[in-house]
């Protein structure tokens, strides 16, 4: 079989595609990647785009790849470690590099650019490498002490015998001249529904005339009702696969949702874009300024900031790009906050950035690299649905904007990526059996899971929709690397409850004092800040288990799986000799509460929260022998001393629930000064429990008897809402406004809590 063969099934293929406004794949395997093999992709990509007219190419890959491709070819070159830049970015065609492998991350950013009609050739090993092809990406990420030898390299595998029966691609041995798999495409009318501008709109018909799907037309038809609310507060939600425009049609709809806000506040409007990063939302910005000029705002100034658009200003409007920690602490300035990819921001910081907010906008992914929409709507929606003030409008964007409905590139992507994974349907069986307690807890073999698509897909859909920001490099992670291990709760045979599990430490001399001298160990993310915050030589040397994923089907919440999981996989740990349990998680109360009733403690908080999501993030620690229980104590009594100075700082800002639990985990006294008042304080104190005198007069008393308060295992009982209001004010030295409690309810709670504390400290008021 020679080239020319290979040529006219690209040309059928390419005729089939452009039919059908779908994308196809050409991929080429060689033993070595030279001239020859870039020559016949320079013919592959003239003889196409002569077709199609089309020549805006992008080119992705390493190094080497880069330099050889820039001889023979013209366009966007791109190094994979910059794949973020593309995000948004619409081409032609497509250059990529697998004869190294990639980086699962990266192939779902840089796929999705290709618009319809495209074709996307790839670069690959013979197809017997892919069984055990290793990378640099695995290079990377192995955990010390293992090395690369250790990795069985499945997700390759995987990846290419599912590619290998996908359609819409074409697999041609370059070093046989040989088609190893012809172009197979079935056909399915899925016609694009004809874009349809209403009559009567408020909306600049110019606005419209930017859509580039009907569901872009629907979104900006609600938007034409966004200011005609009932309640107090508005919010508006746009849920879409990947690829569906959401992004966009914000930046249409803003310049409208601006004049709109105008005439209200009679002054500039101020708009708040929330994103977990700026690449995110430069399509948002693209379309803002393409939307300004036809709605006639054609003076402005875009700032950029690293060749990105972070900032909008004109005398209409500032409307700019916040990451969301500080969203969380300027949101009072902003009149609408719009929230992009909001699955990928911890839900209590979308709590706090939209709390008391009047026009709040979100937009999310359900299926994606991204995360999970899904996630975002189990959690977050179910707490704003709680709020009587806010009216909530829903809207759904299914056609895709680059390419037609049913592009099988898009399938594979979704299978080889597990984008679309779906947990197992439970039935009233089902739920019959979780209540008595016909739960199965197992240890999955990577090789079945891996060869078991019914079991994979199950497994991993459970963590799509739980509320956890996947990335597809979290099946990589757990198919290849030797010390990550799946395990899973099952009823009937159906996974209920998905676990992913590292082992951690057994760490060597040498690189404990790498570590002592400021190097970061490869995947020991416990051993390392044990070490590093605390200075515990010997912890590395133990082994453990971290779990990086729990996540419980959404349907079969609350029903005690997760705990059964935890317990059960603390039992697997001590039948293996390891001596303790742990997780690092971004905190909220709900989770800390899960994993303090298990069993588990705090030992560690990031005092700053993640720039990305929020977040803070918590480690907690179980000991599984008696000689780790002590240790594990003194850690917990260390923690709590340093969290009640960090209160006062950088966790100011920490949600009070929060707060409260990681105090009451304390399980050995804390060594702090004991307060010592004279007769002069005490007076003081009297007048102020006799309602004499004010909190604002004896702070300075109740702040270090506070202080010592919680420094002790023998507290007090006070009621919830008495410690919430006495850390808030105490400790956190928060606003009275921002403590619970109405009115002045709260200065009555503060005082009997504060007499409490002042009793079992000095036996009198």
């Amino acid at each position: 079989m020679t080239v020319r063969s290979l040529l006219a099934e690209v040309s059928r293929a390419a005729e089939i595609a452009a039919e059908n406004r779908h994308r196809f794949m050409v991929i080429l395997c060689s033993k070595e990647l030279d001239e020859r093999v870039i020559k016949l992709a320079r013919r592959i990509y003239k003889k196409h785009r002569k077709r199609s007219g089309e020549d805006k190419l992008l080119v992705a890959g390493r190094s080497f790849f880069l330099e050889l491709a820039r001889k023979y070819f013209e366009g966007e070159f791109l190094h994979y470690r910059d794949s973020p830049k593309v995000l948004g970015q619409t081409y032609s065609s497509l250059l990529i590099d697998f004869t190294e492998g990639f980086h699962p991350n990266d192939l779902g950013i840089i796929v999705e650019t290709i618009k319809e009609g495209g074709v996307i050739i790839a670069f690959s090993p013979p197809i017997e490498s892919w069984k055990n092809l290793k990378s640099r990406w695995h290079e990377d990420l192995i955990s010390e002490p293992y090395t690369i030898d250790d990795i069985d390299a499945r997700f390759f595998n995987r990846f290419m015998r599912r590619t290998l029966q996908a359609e819409g691609i074409i697999v041609f041995d370059a070093d046989r001249r040989k088609i190893l798999k012809h172009f197979e495409f079935q056909a399915v009318d899925v016609p694009r529904e004809e874009i349809t501008i209403p009559d009567e709109i408020e909306i600049k018909r110019k606005l419209y005339k930017l859509c580039a799907t009907q569901d872009q037309v629907r979104v900006l038809q609600l938007f034409e009702r966004f200011f005609e609310r009932e309640k107090e507060r508005k919010a508006v939600v746009i849920t879409a696969d990947r690829g569906r425009g959401k992004t966009a049609i914000l930046g249409i709809a803003t310049p409208f949702i601006i004049s709109r806000m105008q005439r209200l506040l009679k002054r500039p409007v101020r708009i708040m874009v929330v994103a977990p990063t700026p690449q995110s939302v430069q399509t948002y910005f693209r379309f803002l300024l393409k939307a300004m000029v036809r709605q006639g705002m054609t003076k402005y100034f875009a700032k950029e900031s690293n060749g990105m658009i972070t900032v909008v200003n004109s005398r209409y409007a500032r409307v700019e790009y916040v990451v969301p920690r500080r969203a969380m602490l300027e949101k009072d300035f902003a009149d609408v906050v719009i929230v992009d990819e909001a699955a990928g921001i911890d839900v209590p910081v979308l709590l706090k950035i939209t709390e008391g907010v009047r026009y709040m906008i979100f937009s999310t992914t359900i299926h994606g690299y991204e995360g999970t929409g899904r996630g975002f709507s189990i959690r977050f929606l179910k707490r704003l649905e709680s709020d009587e003030s806010v009216e909530i409008d829903r809207i759904h964007m299914d056609e895709p904007v680059r390419y037609g409905r049913g592009d099988p590139i898009e399938k594979w992507l979704y299978d080889v990526l597990l984008l679309d994974a779906q947990p197992a349907e439970l039935d009233e069986n089902d739920l019959v059996a979780i209540k008595e307690g016909k739960l199965e807890f197992m240890e999955l073999s990577k090789d079945e899971l891996m060869g078991n698509e019914k079991l994979l897909r199950e497994f991993f859909g459970i963590y799509v929709l739980a509320h956890y920001r996947n990335r597809p490099s979290d099946l990589a992670i757990l198919s290849d690397m030797p010390n990550h291990i799946p395990f899973v709760v099952t009823v009937n045979g159906k996974p209920v409850c998905s676990l992913h599990i590292a082992v951690e430490g057994k760490l060597d001399e040498e690189t404990i004092e790498k570590i002592r001298e400021g190097y970061k160990p490869k995947g020991q993310i416990i051993p390392d800040l044990m070490l590093k915050h605390y200075w515990l030589l010997n912890f590395p040397k133990m082994v453990g288990a971290r779990v990086v994923r729990i996540a419980t089907h959404p349907a079969v919440m609350d029903m005690g799986i997760g705990s059964f999981a935890l317990t059960k996989i603390v039992e697997w740990a001590c039948s293996k000799g390891m001596e303790w349990v742990g997780s690092g998680f971004g905190v909220s109360h709900e989770l800390l509460r899960f994993w303090t009733k298990n069993g588990f403690i705090p030992v560690h908080i990031t005092p700053q929260r993640n720039e990305v999501s929020g977040e803070h993030t918590v480690i907690v620690l179980r000991a599984l022998k008696s000689d780790v229980g002590p240790i594990l104590e003194d850690l917990n009594a260390e923690f709590t001393r340093r969290l009640i100075e960090y209160l006062a700082d950088e966790l100011s800002d920490l949600e009070i629930e929060t707060a409260l639990i990681l105090l009451k985990s304390l399980r050995r006294d804390v060594k702090i000064p004991v307060p010592e008042f004279g007769k002069v304080e005490k007076r003081r104190m009297s007048k102020y429990f006799q309602g004499m005198s004010l909190y604002e007069y004896v702070s300075d008393i109740v702040r270090p008897l506070v202080r010592y308060y919680y420094s002790r295992t023998d507290r007090e009982e006070l009621e919830e809402v008495e410690e919430l209001v006495l850390i808030g004010k105490c400790l956190q030295l928060k606003h009275w406004k921002d403590l619970p409690g109405e009115g002045f309810r709260k200065y009555r709670i503060m005082l009997n809590a504060v007499r409490k504390v002042w009793r079992w400290y000095h036996g009198e008021d």
